[in-house]
């Protein structure tokens, strides 16, 4: 067995541990660059959390904030003029997988030569970039703890991940208090994220027993927890919960990859604009009966842990109950059913399938899917 283990430099996890933000940014320097999404943190007051430590030990910070979901190349070239216009030392993101994964290629990037175009497209970087500090807000996405950016060029209608060993954070900070005010749908389709890198890490070709120990306990910790987050977003240990394993997830994907969902969900969700978290959900119960024979064992053993079928119950029979968990899953947590529901055209559908097909994570699939598979996962969602 062989097999290469990246994490960031240190994770620092627990109600209240934003607090330790100020100590953890002096390491790397006086003046730090801050980025944050579109104004949710400052609504809610959640902010403070995270301002005042890093106000306490005077670092002097430069803000870029109004940073969009499902950010593009221009929103990294926009951040990386502002980083290096005040010479930053230290890049810090606080927010959902967009405003870290901008953070991210933005640290990554400040010491590069080219546009944000040129690396997308495959330039080499030579280069390491700045340190940076990783804070989420939603229990989904585990960009925290991975070393790629997910970026889309509108002018080539592409969506994809910009990925270098040396982009993994220096601290990820994952304070599950600051989940708390994320509104319901958010949740619902972060926490669905969350699930499914969980499950797809765990069943990817390119899985070993590190990352399956982790996989394993991110999907049970997901499973039994993420309703009640959703349901009762102040119910501060099922944001635990979710907000660990979604860590856990992000850990496993990392070093595991994904999927056959996400392979469909980056051309589908540039397609229609459509949240990443959102077009997963939709997908992952669909994909999972897709794979189910596949990795029937390691199905049955998540249902099983969760007390969804009997010990003694066939993989095949136990494999079944774990989709159906997460099908009611999605219902409860009101995900449409199908992509139809949610913009679907059937005139796309040989475009999207074509551009899933070069994906890495569906390489990783566990069940090998070409062309006409992907057309007949598509038609069965209109």
């Amino acid at each position: 067995m062989l097999f290469d283990f990246l994490v960031p430099q240190r994770i620092i996890f627990g109600p209240g541990c934003a607090g330790r933000l100020g100590e953890e940014a002096r390491i790397f320097g006086k003046k730090l660059l801050l980025c944050m999404g579109k104004g949710s943190l400052q609504t809610s007051g959640m902010i403070e959390r995270v301002i005042a430590p890093l106000e306490s030990t005077d670092r002097e910070i430069v803000y870029c904030g109004g940073i969009a979901p499902e950010p593009t190349l221009e929103s990294v070239e926009e951040s990386l003029k502002i980083a290096r216009e005040y010479e930053v030392d230290l890049v810090v993101g606080v927010g959902g997988g967009s405003v870290l994964d901008v953070a991210k290629a933005t640290a990554g990037l400040y010491y590069g030569d080219g546009t944000v175009k040129e690396y997308f497209e495959g330039k080499e970087l030579k280069l390491p970039g700045l340190p940076w500090i990783a804070v989420p807000t939603t229990s989904g996405s585990g960009a925290e703890v991975t070393k790629n950016a997910v970026l889309s060029d509108p002018d080539s209608g592409r969506k994809q991940s910009i990925r270098w060993d040396s982009w993994l954070a220096s601290t990820a900070v994952v304070d599950p208090v600051l989940t708390m005010t994320m509104p319901r749908h958010i949740t619902a389709q972060s926490g669905m994220d969350a699930l499914t890198h969980a499950l797809e890490a765990y069943t990817s070709r390119w899985s070993y027993p590190l990352t399956d120990g982790l996989a394993l306990e991110a999907v049970i910790l997901i499973c039994r927890n993420l309703y009640s987050a959703y349901n009762k977003g102040s119910d501060k240990e099922a944001r635990q919960q979710v907000a660990l394993g979604s860590l856990m997830a992000g850990i496993a994907l990392n070093n595991a990859r994904v999927g056959a969902v996400h392979a469909l969900a980056h051309p589908v969700g540039m397609r229609y604009h459509l949240a990443h978290g959102l077009v997963c959900a939709v997908l992952l119960p669909q994909i999972m009966e897709f794979n189910l024979t596949a990795v029937a064992e390691k199905y049955a053993r998540v249902a099983k842990e969760l007390h969804l079928a009997n010990k003694d119950a066939s993989s095949l029979d136990a494999a079944e109950r774990l989709v159906h968990f997460v099908r009611m899953l999605q219902k409860r947590l009101q995900i449409p059913a199908k992509l139809g529901d949610v913009g679907l055209q059937e005139e796309d559908i040989p475009g999207l399938a074509e551009s899933a097909l070069p994906s890495g994570s569906l390489a990783a699939n566990p069940r090998t899917a070409v062309y006409s598979d992907l057309v007949n996962i598509l038609e069965a969602n209109l």
